[in-house]
Order: structure tokens, then C-alpha cells, then sequence
């Protein structure tokens, strides 16, 4: 068997860019970002893996929680959103979190924790992707895996 990855050192906090401008989710107003090399958001490039790692915490202040946890793994844009230039409409219509260890102040002391989303299909009218979650000091936290539903392109009106 082999073990989930570690995150990178915490001193990446300080070099990682954030998440602005116009195409930053409304939800992110609530959530501090660290990209690790991104963020990728319909900046495609060929060949580049459709993945996006960042360090992620609620702005609140407090240690991670269970909650926070759930609202993190859903807290960024669809990772296939990094393979295209526009966005499509989706809609969610599964979403399951495995919950590994229970984060704890021990684990995530100021609420940080790394995050690494990859799309896994995209096609047919559908995407999925998951998530995986460490706490600071290398604890897998949790899983996710989410399926969407492409919406309908509509032809242009003559």
C-alpha cells in the first residue's frame, strides 16, 4: 500500500497566492488560499495535469473542525475549470466526504490545512473529481469525490 502524500512545508503559506478577481466564487470571501503553484482557473495549459494543491483555512481564526472541513472540500471552483478558457454551467449530483481523522487544534492548530483537487473524468456531459485533504503536520484528513452534470449548451438565438 501507498501512503497519501505529505503537504508541503508549512513556510509555503508565505510564497502561495491567493484566490481574487472577478471569477473568485462568491463563497471565497470566507476562505483564505495558499495555491502551491496556482491558481490554474481557465488557464489551460497542455499536458499540465488537471489538478489544482493549495493550503486552505476559514477565516475565522479558529482551528479546523469537522465542519470546516466539509465546507473546505467544496470550497474552490470544479478542477476542470483549470482544463478549459470559459466556464460551463454544472450542477452537482453527488458529492461524498470520508472522513479520515477528525481534525483537531492538535493537527490544525490555526486552521490550515493542504488541499489537492484533481478531475478525474470530464466527458459525455459529466465531470468528476475528488479531493484529498492533509492537516499541517501530514495527517490525512479526508476524501472527497464529486459528480456533476454539464449543463445544456444552448444554440445562439438568429
Amino acid at each position: 500500500m501507498t501512503p497519501l502524500a505529505a503537504p508541503p512545508p508549512l513556510g509555503a503559506l508565505q510564497t502561495g497566492r491567493g484566490l481574487e478577481g472577478p471569477m473568485a466564487p462568491r463563497f471565497s470571501q470566507h476562505v483564505d488560499y495558499r495555491f502551491e503553484t496556482g491558481p490554474h482557473i481557465l488557464q489551460p495549459v497542455p499536458g499540465r495535469p488537471v489538478v489544482e494543491r493549495c493550503w486552505m483555512k476559514i477565516r475565522d481564526g479558529g482551528p479546523l473542525d469537522a465542519i470546516g472541513l466539509c465546507y473546505l472540500l467544496d470550497a474552490l471552483y470544479p478542477p476542470v475549470w483549470t482544463a478549459l478558457d470559459k466556464p460551463v454551467g454544472m450542477a452537482t449530483v453527488d458529492l461524498r466526504y470520508d472522513i479520515l481523522t477528525d481534525p483537531t487544534p492538535e493537527h490544525c492548530p490555526d486552521g490550515w490545512a493542504f488541499f489537492e483537487f484533481r478531475m478525474l473524468d470530464f466527458g459525455s456531459g459529466w465531470t468528476v473529481d475528488e479531493a484529498t485533504v492533509w492537516a499541517a503536520d501530514g495527517t490525512p484528513l479526508a476524501l472527497s469525490r464529486q459528480r456533476r452534470k454539464l449543463a445544456p449548451v444552448r444554440p445562439a438565438k438568429a
